[in-house]
């Protein structure tokens, strides 16, 4: 049967319409369906106007894993895909992927370290469309975590991307790089950050960067968070759903669900429940507000740094943690009935979960292309 031949602005319209990943099916349909999908302005229309898919991704030791829950089935998670990425530029490809920042606008940053050599590469990331951007780290020696945003470019009126460097010694913040990818070029940033100490753990949610942070100077104040801005690059200081000292918090933790709100977990030292606390969708006010979604007992009770997912809509909480020493991933999924299910994933996964919306995001200067999950 013959493709109806329809107005390429028609065709426009209906495509930017369809989920990224069924898009990524379609685009052997024909010559012209696959060059709409590598136009820049095809991308940024269908990121507007397409539904938001989300997928669970799991970290693995050579990779990811895509995965589906189900409380009603005897198994509540399975495998549904696998991907792995591996360092064109390693002579023995035996670069692991040991961290994932976090997810903006469909790209992934991850932090490669090679077992062999001790090198340290970073790669920014599209699944969806195959495509990837090795960057190098110039520098060498403390401790890195690193956070990818997103700012406007008003040369260009496109969104463009950047990632942020923070070198750390002990609890002491010492210096703060930007790299734009643009430009594919490092920098020094002159920045002052309100707070004692900033935490490890970030997340990404549109194209600001969000951690946890606490103020010596300020303890009243304990626990709050600390966003960082990509296209004024200044760092702001945000409130908790409720002012606790620090010390009073067992776990804390962020999470991002659709790239459409920022979600909370708190538990207070002196008390067994734990709170998922949802903010407003962030951009629509400049007043930050919390709405509680969840309040479950957690057993057994998490006592190391936790990665977590939820469904606002089901009441139902996905988490991991770091089990310390302890090779073995487990999964803990539990509903708003305090029912606490196990599934145990081994050696071969990290403990870290990432909710992904596929996007026909466009990484610039791409050097090279990688199979796609889809």
């Amino acid at each position: 049967m013959m493709m109806p031949e329809l107005p390429e602005d028609l065709l426009e319209e209906i495509l930017c319409r369809v989920p990224a990943t069924s898009l990524k099916r379609l685009r052997c349909t024909c010559k012209l369906w696959n060059r709409l999908f590598k136009k820049k302005r095809f991308a940024r229309k269908h990121f507007r106007k397409a539904p938001r898919q989300s997928l669970i991704l799991m970290l693995k030791n050579l990779g990811f894993s895509s995965m589906s829950v189900n409380l009603h089935r005897v198994s509540p998670i399975e495998v549904t895909g696998e991907l792995n990425l591996i360092d064109p530029h390693s002579s023995l490809n035996h670069f692991r992927h040991y961290q994932n920042c976090h997810s903006s606008d469909g790209l992934l940053l991850c932090v490669c370290v090679n077992n062999k050599e001790g090198g340290t590469r970073l790669v920014v990331w599209n699944p969806c469309t195959g495509q990837t951007k090795w960057i190098q780290h110039r520098k060498r020696g403390y401790i890195y975590t690193y956070a990818l945003g997103s700012y406007q470019d008003n040369k260009s009126g496109n969104k463009s991307y950047k990632i942020l460097s923070r070198r750390t010694y002990g609890y002491q913040d010492l210096e703060f790089e930007i790299y734009e990818i643009n430009s594919n070029s490092w920098r020094i940033l002159d920045v002052t950050v309100d707070c004692t100490y900033m935490h490890f753990g970030n997340v990404s949610l549109k194209g600001k960067t969000y951690w946890f942070a606490t103020d010596e100077k300020e303890k009243q104040l304990g626990l709050f968070l600390i966003s960082f801005d990509y296209t004024t690059e200044r760092f702001e200081r945000l409130c908790l759903p409720y002012p606790h000292p620090y010390y009073g918090y067992k776990n804390e933790s962020l999470s991002v669900v659709r790239e459409e709100k920022l979600y909370v977990l708190l538990q207070r030292t002196f008390t067994s429940k734990t709170e998922i606390w949802v903010t407003n969708k962030i951009g629509e006010t400049k007043l930050l507000s919390w709405i509680k979604v969840l309040a479950v007992d957690l057993t057994p009770e998490p006592k190391f740094d936790i990665k977590f997912l939820v469904d606002e809509e089901k009441k139902v909480l996905v988490y991991t943690q770091n089990n310390g020493y302890k090779s073995q991933s487990i999964v803990y999924i539990v509903g708003k009935d305090n029912k606490v299910r196990e599934v145990d994933f081994g050696d071969e996964f990290k403990p870290f979960l990432l909710n992904y919306v596929p996007s026909l995001t466009q990484i610039q200067q791409v050097e090279n292309s990688i199979q796609s999950l889809f």
